[in-house]
């Protein structure tokens, strides 16, 4: 059985909740996906190592775009 999401929208849930976990407990970004990804698949453990590779970046690219984000208006507020 390949890889399956449980719903079409469910990639970016589950990056979406690796980025909160991430940001909210301080732990890594692969913890955070190990944390995130039961709730969003129908089976986990047959996700390929090129697309965790992908979601990993996309959950990277969201982290750094609040953390700019942050960072530009901490600046413009003082």
């Amino acid at each position: 059985m390949r890889f399956r999401w449980m719903r079409q929208t469910s990639r970016t849930a589950c990056v979406t909740a690796t980025v909160t976990r991430s940001l909210l407990k301080k732990i890594d970004v692969e913890i955070a996906l190990d944390m995130s990804l039961p709730k969003y698949a129908v089976n986990p453990e047959k996700l390929s190592k090129l697309e965790r590779k992908r979601v990993l970046k996309e959950a990277t690219e969201s982290l750094k775009r609040i953390e700019e984000t942050r960072r530009s208006g901490s600046s413009s507020s003082g």
